[in-house]
């Protein structure tokens, strides 16, 4: 009985570790499409299928991988998350072309997935996702449990397994990753997603219209900076200013794997009456700026007293009182 028994953990740890893709081989479209729980750190989807890394099915952004195929619980597990996969993560994490994560297989093993991605010395957070079904030990096992895991794989742009090995140090991790990219080429360089907006004036309310784009991915972050102070996240945002003025505005954006765009950014000028309550300038609310208006705004940066109309203060329009409003303010007495 007991022979019996061995025989068959034996065959099923056989199945289940054996190496189905060797280097020079191209992971079928179906083990492509299988999708896999993110379950650590950032990525662009709550789901990961090695179809998001294909370029040619993706929409055109190409990856190189890199997997950390077997976390498992196992003190050379450990030791490479402690030591290979956070310098790793670090060394790519401004690369919008390189993918590396790690497969969990045995979760709650004893590790969750948030205590894997506390392991290691990198800065950026691990990214893993959850294999219960040990998917890329079958694929991409190395070298027998007799070698010990874990086991390393790298796939290329075009699916195609193009190294495999055990208990790699960070530089030779680096070092293949950075031939698969001379290898991969423009494919790898891809072109940064592009800021773009127009604007609609109401009074002192504009509502901005994203118009953005990306050639490759799919731009999924706006950052807007409307010149007052204020700033917002959406995508189509409206925006009252609370007093007229020309304002810098500044939109950036990045797309869903995380490549930063390129920023674009228009002065606006709004006319139209104030919500202050003052016109610019007259922090007094006599009707007219002079010499009383500039003491009051010194004495308002420097915290000695504040004016009737502090909101007027802010003459640049810049969401700042600082000495540039002083200057602009005696321009204008100065000029009138």
């Amino acid at each position: 009985m007991t022979k019996t028994f061995t025989f068959f953990i034996s065959l099923l740890c056989g199945i289940m570790f054996s190496a189905e893709y060797e280097v020079g081989d191209l992971v079928d479209m179906d083990d492509q499409l299988q999708s896999f729980s993110v379950c650590n750190g950032e990525y662009f989807n709550d789901q990961l299928s090695l179809a998001d890394l294909n370029g040619d099915l993706n929409g055109g952004h190409y990856f190189v991988t890199w997997i950390d195929v077997s976390a498992t619980w196992c003190p050379p597990c450990v030791q490479m998350a402690e030591s290979v996969t956070g310098v790793v993560e670090d060394e790519w994490a401004d690369n919008p072309n390189v993918v590396p994560f790690t497969s969990l297989s045995d979760l709650n093993q004893p590790y969750s997935c948030s205590q894997w991605g506390n392991l290691g010395s990198g800065s950026n957070e691990p990214f893993i996702v959850h294999d219960p079904s040990y998917k890329f030990m079958g694929w991409f096992g190395c070298c027998g449990a007799s070698e010990g895991w874990p086991s390393t794989v790298f796939i290329n742009q075009d699916m195609e397994v193009v190294y495999k090995g055990n208990y790699m140090n960070y530089m030779e991790v680096n070092y293949i990753i950075e031939q698969m990219l001379d290898d991969c080429g423009d494919d790898c360089i891809s072109p940064p997603p592009m800021a773009l907006f127009a604007y609609e004036m109401d009074g002192l309310t504009v509502t901005f219209i994203d118009l953005s784009v990306s050639e490759t991915s799919e731009v999924t972050n706006w950052q807007w900076d409307f010149g007052d102070g204020s700033t917002s996240q959406e995508q189509f945002p409206t925006h009252t200013y609370s007093v007229p003025g020309t304002y810098y505005v500044t939109l950036d954006v990045s797309d869903q794997y995380g490549a930063d765009g390129i920023q674009y950014w228009e002065y606006i000028t709004l006319e139209g009456e104030s919500d202050c309550g003052s016109d610019a300038g007259d922090v007094t609310g006599d009707g007219s700026i002079n010499i009383l208006d500039i003491v009051q705004v010194a004495n308002y940066i420097l915290g000695t007293a504040t004016p009737a109309y502090p909101c007027a203060a802010d003459y640049t329009g810049d969401g700042m009182v600082n000495i540039l409003d002083i200057v602009q303010i005696a321009n204008f007495i100065l000029d009138n």
